[in-house]
């Protein structure tokens, strides 16, 4: 007869508090390299345009995001190599899952997007206003290298480490990992839309929040599972927006 799984119990000093410091990490580093952007702007560019402003931006935000990246790593180094192991294992065994939450994300989402067009045209929406601020990079060419590591590589790995290692996998220890999934998503969604001109453009997020958090749970809190979905995502919607600039 088997043996029933006994539910762990977790205490608070099973949290990684230490690192919950990448959340102080990223914003001090965002403001910082935001502060010297401006600075080093303001004293060789005599006017700063909306488009010069966002590379300013990007690049702050992309040496930010560096940064918390390494360290993590510091954070982890003694067990950072069996962590990526594990990851890469999981992947290779269950690389399906990912890509079967990718097409039922995007599946959804063109749903919700034709959806859309039956609202009111006060309501109604193209591109969310995130997306049209990215596309602004793409406007200079020698930028879009740097406009790819921020999409696609570093930015899911960052966002990845905050709203689904941070706040589910650690502090879903003590608050349910259910109920944090949920906040999880939700303030994924909400940073995304800040700028948004319809509030219908939390939906297009939210199905993405959700097939993230849901992949992190299935995979047991495999953080190689969502931040392989992510950068997925991010990746097809480079490649469309490349696309859409240089072929139609």
């Amino acid at each position: 007869m088997r043996q029933k799984k006994v539910k762990k119990k977790y205490k608070f000093s099973d949290i990684a508090w230490r690192d919950l410091s990448l959340i102080a990490v990223v914003l001090v580093g965002l403001f910082l390299f935001s502060v010297a952007g401006m600075a080093l702007g303001a004293l060789f560019l005599k006017h700063m345009s909306q488009l010069q402003l966002a590379m300013i931006s990007t690049l702050a935000q992309l040496m930010a995001y560096v940064v918390v990246i390494f360290v993590f790593y510091f954070l982890h180094i003694h067990t950072f190599g069996e962590r990526f192991k594990k990851g890469l294992q999981y992947l290779k065994r269950r690389w399906f899952i990912i890509i079967i939450a990718f097409l039922l994300a995007y599946g959804l989402s063109s749903l919700y997007e034709w959806l859309m067009q039956f609202l009111p045209k006060h309501l109604q929406y193209s591109d969310t206003q995130n997306e049209m601020a990215l596309d602004q990079l793409f406007k200079v060419h020698a930028f879009i290298p740097f406009a790819f590591l921020l999409i696609v590589i570093v930015g899911p790995i960052v966002e990845e480490l905050v709203f689904r290692h941070i706040l589910i996998g650690e502090l879903g220890k003590k608050f349910n990992f259910i109920v944090m999934g949920i906040i999880s998503a939700v303030l994924f969604t909400y940073i995304h839309v800040t700028d948004a001109k319809s509030p219908f453009e939390f939906g297009a997020y939210f199905i993405l929040a959700i097939a993230l958090v849901s992949v992190y749970l299935i995979s047991k809190r495999n953080l190689a599972a969502s931040i392989s979905l992510h950068m997925l995502n991010n990746l097809v919607s480079f490649i469309y927006t490349l696309w859409s600039i240089f072929y139609n």
